[in-house]
């Protein structure tokens, strides 16, 4: 090697922001003079000064030159020891270049800005900030955050209470405020707060807010009811004034006319009945007579005889003649039959029935349907397998029949009432039905007169 090199300080100790220096000594060992470049290598070389930066050396001679240091005061340059290298390269033999090595250590310092993002929030419960704290230093630090208003008329929740800041990095720290009592009405209150962020022997920074309460109602909500309670007047007004007499005028005519209708159907039926008596008893002396029998003489109807029973097997005056007219009372009948049925997706119903003794006839003319519970699904009564009433559970509550025929049931045709339950959940559906009629013997079958001979 033609140049021999030296560092007179080696280990070097600078604040960010400051200057440091060393000095380096070059001697030119060839026996020709030489021209030498000096310049710094490593981690410090950006921010590191050679004066001079070249010399020129006659053989056996030697010179020094300054090294500055200035870090800059940045996230940028860690805090900590960085390694250099001072470079002396000859024009004679440039790749004979001598490196002679020392390390600066850079400082660390902490330096930290906030804002609260908004600064004046309006709410009626709670309000969301955001706290923005900004590290600008060249070293990691924890901080704490700690909010607080100067009456005590707020609480607050913090997300994270002690951030963790890391050098050149924003931080955002979730903040809600919330008013400890709430009013109905009346005009907003602001309720003035500040965030401050702290740490270890260092003066807290701190941050301004403000929330805006609201009440409750809003201030046009008086406004909105007295109009609202002056329409319900205006509208009771005018029911009593003009539409009430209106609706009971179209509902009495109503009534008058469905109960012209149903007194004609009674006659109608009436008529029925006896007309197939008559042909009954013609068809019956027709017989007699196509035997070789004298025909027996017909008594005339008695006026008060009992329209409202059957003979037991659907050919008697009950049959024939509609509602039951001076039934007997003794064997008058009513019983209700309730149902329990478990929600279904399918066609499943879920039967419960009432079934007449043997030897018995039961007339049905009124049945009520009941669903208090307001129950969803599907509702049917059956004469054993024949279905004769259908109806949706959604579309009643007390639902009644009156029947001018009255329905005929057996213990060979029970009544059923099968229920498809249609309700969300697990909720059973619990709908009955009440039967009202008469409870009747079956007649004996009476015996053909034997022909004359």
């Amino acid at each position: 090697m033609s140049v021999a090199v030296g560092l007179v300080e080696t280990d070097l100790t600078v604040a960010a922001g400051g200057t440091v220096g060393c000095t380096v000594r070059v001697r030119n060992t060839a026996a020709v003079v030489d021209q030498f470049t000096l310049d710094v290598v490593g981690d410090a070389a950006p921010w590191a000064e050679v004066e001079p930066a070249t010399m020129n050396l006659l053989p056996g001679t030697e010179q020094e030159a300054r090294v500055t240091f200035t870090p800059p005061r940045a996230a940028t340059v860690p805090a900590g020891s960085v390694a250099f290298g001072v470079r002396v390269r000859g024009r004679e033999n440039p790749e004979g270049s001598v490196v002679e090595e020392g390390t600066v250590t850079v400082q660390p310092f902490v330096e930290l800005a906030t804002e609260l993002v908004p600064r004046t929030s309006q709410a009626r419960r709670a309000a969301r900030h955001q706290l923005v704290i900004d590290n600008t230093g060249n070293v990691e630090t924890t901080v704490e955050v700690l909010p607080a208003d100067p009456d005590r008329l707020l609480t607050f929740r913090v997300l994270p209470a002690a951030p963790v800041l890391r050098p050149g990095t924003a931080t955002f720290v979730k903040l809600r405020v919330r008013p400890r009592k709430r009013f109905l009405l009346g005009p907003d209150r602001n309720l003035p707060f500040q965030v401050a962020v702290t740490r270890p022997d260092a003066e807290p920074i701190t941050s301004d807010g403000l929330l805006v309460q609201r009440s409750v109602l809003p201030a046009w909500s008086p406004r909105v009811v007295l109009v609202a309670a002056a329409v319900a007047v205006a509208l009771v007004g005018l029911w009593f004034a003009v539409l009430k007499p209106t609706v009971q005028s179209t509902a009495k005519e109503a009534a008058q006319v469905e109960t012209k209708e149903l007194s004609q159907e009674v006659a109608e039926v009436k008529t029925q009945a006896s007309e197939a008596a008559e042909t009954a008893e013609q068809a019956e002396k027709v017989a007699i007579v196509a035997a070789g029998a004298s025909p027996k003489p017909s008594a005339a109807p008695s006026p008060t005889t009992d329209t409202g029973k059957g003979n037991g097997n659907g050919n008697g005056p009950g049959a024939q003649g509609g509602t039951l007219d001076n039934a007997d009372p003794e064997t008058a009948a009513d019983f209700r039959v309730a149902t329990s049925a478990s929600p279904t997706t399918g066609n499943e119903f879920t039967l419960s029935t009432y079934r007449p003794a043997e030897k018995k006839v039961l007339w049905v003319t009124d049945i009520v349907l009941q669903n208090p519970h307001g129950d969803a699904g599907l509702l049917q009564v059956r004469r054993g397998d024949t279905v004769l009433l259908e109806t949706g559970l959604n579309n009643f509550r007390d639902l009644d029949y009156h029947f001018v025929q009255p329905l005929r049931f057996s213990a060979g045709q029970p009544v059923t009432v099968a229920v498809k339950c249609a309700n969300p959940g697990t909720s059973a559906c619990t709908p009955a039905a009440y039967f009202a009629g008469q409870l009747v013997p079956v007649a004996a079958p009476t015996p053909s007169p034997s022909p004359s001979r």
